[in-house]
């Protein structure tokens, strides 16, 4: 007799429960013959701005997206009022929570156009408003789970819909500027990075966001000062390590200098990225 366990040549395997099998994935493949493609010419191409401005809280980013023409904040936060006290002209729409965010970015997909501006202010705290409002979903279809603590299957949920989210505003018909808090991170070869505070995956998910970009910038105040003592704000367009930035249009070289109450600044910007195009 054959010990337990041992298969006797020559005798039928059982086969693999429903549990062990698997099936091979279906391919998927796009459907080209639906698409019509033309080739364009590229000196007419002229897609809308996203600019993705990061820094130390309370250094000013707010303020500066505040100067942009036409401009409409997304605000998830109160931080917006610094834009009131400078004089901008900005429309509002304030979103509590993810909900309203979502409301707000269908709004401006129907009521802004290739020279509206949305700002908003800021990523890092949509980003929480979203887990928020998940973990409340999940709770309310199990009450055990915790309101507060994400399971792991949430966490790839949360990065997803978030970077869809943002990829909607950055293929919209108006253009965008996304404000952000800075974060520090260190390199595979051990070197500091300054990077927009975006969560997920160590610092990959805030780089990629960063890569789909047409500009990032380190805006914060600078140790110099005017001749009068006020303080000079700096505006970082290309790399200097750690910090992070890019300029695609390449029509800011590495920095501006933005002085005390130079609440126009940001329209100063867009005038110049226009003159490039």
């Amino acid at each position: 007799m054959a010990a337990s366990g041992v298969v006797r040549r020559g005798a039928k395997r059982s086969r693999p429960s429903a549990k062990q099998s698997r099936e091979a994935p279906e391919a998927v493949e796009a459907d080209v013959e639906s698409v019509n493609m033309e080739i364009e010419d590229l000196s007419g191409f002229n897609p809308t701005v996203n600019w993705l401005i990061h820094g130390p809280s309370g250094h000013g980013k707010t303020s500066l997206a505040g100067g942009a023409p036409n401009a409409t904040f997304l605000a998830c936060e109160r931080g917006s009022i610094s834009a009131k006290r400078t004089g901008s002209k900005a429309g509002l729409m304030r979103a509590p929570d993810w909900p309203h965010i979502v409301a707000a970015t269908k709004l401006a997909g129907d009521k802004l156009g290739p020279e509206d501006w949305l700002i908003v202010d800021s990523l890092p705290r949509a980003q929480t408003l979203y887990i928020r409002w998940l973990l409340g979903v999940r709770h309310e279809e199990n009450s055990a789970r915790d309101l507060d603590i994400p399971a792991i299957q949430d966490h790839q949920k949360w990065q997803n819909a978030f970077t869809r989210w943002v990829d909607g505003i950055i293929d919209a018909p108006y253009n965008a500027i996304f404000l952000a808090q800075s974060m520090y991170k260190t390199d595979e070869n051990g070197d500091d990075l300054v990077l927009p505070a975006i969560t997920g995956k160590d610092y990959a998910i805030a780089m990629g966001i960063c890569a789909a970009m047409d500009i990032v910038t380190y805006y914060a105040v600078s140790p110099q000062k005017d001749e009068d003592g006020n303080a000079i704000r700096r505006a970082l367009f290309q790399p200097y390590p750690p910090y992070f930035a890019k300029d695609w249009y390449n029509v800011f070289g590495r920095s501006q200098d933005v002085h005390h109450e130079e609440y126009g600044a940001m329209a100063e910007f867009i005038q110049m990225i226009k003159e490039s195009e």
